[in-house]
């Protein structure tokens, strides 16, 4: 294992390093679906065959993350998956392998620019080519009122929100991102559009981030690379657990116009479209996929 620049903890399986990824908390392997390996379930063909994913955040589970690269690998894609716990890394690379898919593990923090070069590196050296970049890093870690946050807690949020993946974008440019065209998805949230009074930092990064999408999407247009933003609500994940674990997410999914949790698999079916061919025509948007909740006001709890 490869130490992480600056980084005593990092490493990288096979390469290694340490990461902010909001999915990070642990979960047992609950809701990945097993019966998931053939592609016709996953769109109906295997819209990614040859091409390289790098997907951050990916090993805690559930989680958005890990979902995307279960189904990307399901549609052919081979995939770089990230996280900061060695031993959650090696049992999502040991149970992408078991389904005979092409993977390598990367434990590591993606908050700075030395670590997402080592990430980028990684996928070169495993696997020669980058085309496909999901960037899931970002969380609340200071759930407070405009009143009682600090600027240095008001600065960390935004930064956590949107400079992890404007590095990821520009590590991958530099390792061939755009040599064949490519697609990035940033995550979210419906938070911007909510007026929670906890959720001021949150919201005004996830604000950011948005805005950051649109115009890289705009920069990047002219080298045929597409940038688009997926918006989940509530997910039934590792960092939303206190609140669906007792009853299943039954009183959570009935609060939303369309009746049920939104699933970590949902975020990725859509991911996965606006990544695919089938989007080639589609730049610069933020979809909402979130059982109807961006049509309520109140609070989005974080994923």
């Amino acid at each position: 294992m490869v130490p992480a620049p600056g980084d005593e903890r990092g490493e990288l399986h096979g390469h290694t390093i340490d990461v902010v990824g909001q999915d990070e908390r642990m979960g047992p392997a609950d809701r990945i679906m097993k019966n998931r390996n053939d592609a016709t379930l996953c769109g109906g063909a295997q819209r990614f065959s040859g091409r390289v994913a790098v997907v951050t955040g990916s090993t805690a589970d559930p989680s958005i993350g890990r979902s995307c690269a279960f189904r990307l690998a399901r549609e052919g894609a081979s995939v770089v998956v990230n996280g900061r716990d060695e031993d959650r890394v090696a049992s999502t690379e040991a149970a992408l392998r078991a389904e005979g898919f092409e993977v390598v593990g990367v434990v590591g923090s993606m908050d700075t620019e030395a670590a997402v070069a080592v990430l980028t590196d990684c996928a070169l050296e495993a696997f020669g080519r980058i085309d496909l970049i999901v960037s899931t890093v970002g969380g609340a870690p200071y759930p407070l009122s405009f009143d009682t946050i600090s600027e240095a807690q008001l600065l960390e949020t935004i930064r956590l929100n949107t400079w992890p993946t404007v590095a990821l974008i520009r590590a991958a440019l530099a390792r061939g991102l755009g040599a064949n065209g490519g697609s990035v998805i940033t995550i979210s949230s419906g938070s911007p559009r909510k007026t929670t009074s906890a959720m001021v930092a949150y919201a005004s990064a996830k604000a950011a981030l948005n805005a950051m999408t649109r115009t890289i999407a705009a920069d990047l247009a002219p080298r045929g690379v597409r940038v688009n933003a997926v918006s989940p609500g509530l997910v039934r994940t590792t960092a939303t657990r206190s609140i669906w674990k007792s009853d299943a997410g039954a009183a959570a999914g009935s609060n939303l116009p369309l009746g049920r949790l939104t699933e970590a698999e949902d975020i990725a079916a859509a991911v996965c479209f606006l990544l695919s061919d089938d989007a080639r025509q589609i730049t610069g948007i933020t979809l909402d996929v979130d059982g109807g909740n961006h049509l309520s006001s109140g609070w989005t709890p974080t994923r």
